[in-house]
């Protein structure tokens, strides 16, 4: 029998590594769990509710943050706020996590930046209906990666401080 391609392709995903071969099946054939989206098309927008973290499959994805620099808490600008990309994901990446965790607004926004992307949608309602021991897996792996994005805005915001502490 032929193994279903998405099972193959998140075994190879560190983030998937803790999970049995059958939890990864269950998962997988869960209903309405995959969403296609075009080029241009906005996956989630800054702001808005959200209780879910998604997985690239295909495509590329660009994450977007809007910058209103410079205008105090209270107050207005009369300048357009400008979006800037923070990052370009690929197949394998994980985004959408802040909100699942925290029931906070998006503080991003993701739109797809390639002809044709596939994610895999994981709401907090499909975490919620597997077991306990599946449960703690998806927490423990999300600890994992927001330990990885801290590490990495720390060495980010390093590099930065000693690049202006230069001029």
């Amino acid at each position: 029998m032929e193994k279903n391609p998405i099972l193959e392709f998140i075994e190879r995903l560190p983030f998937f590594r803790e999970f049995s071969e059958e939890e990864k099946s269950k998962l997988v054939t869960t209903s309405g769990i995959f969403e296609k989206f075009k080029n241009g098309e906005t996956i989630i927008s800054e702001g808005d509710g959200g209780s879910a973290l998604f997985v690239v499959l295909t495509g590329s994805i660009k994450i977007t943050k809007t910058s209103s620099a410079g205008v105090k808490e209270g107050h207005i600008s009369l300048q357009e706020p400008e979006e800037i990309t923070i990052a370009e994901l690929k197949p394998g990446s994980i985004f959408g996590e802040i909100s699942l965790i925290s029931n906070r607004p998006r503080n991003t926004s993701a739109q797809a930046n390639s002809s044709q992307v596939v994610v895999m949608k994981i709401t907090q309602e499909i975490i919620e209906r597997f077991n306990l021991v599946i449960q703690k897996k998806f927490q423990a792996q999300l600890i994992v990666i927001l330990v990885e994005r801290l590490d990495d805005m720390n060495t980010k915001y390093i590099k930065l401080k000693a690049s202006l502490a230069k001029d």
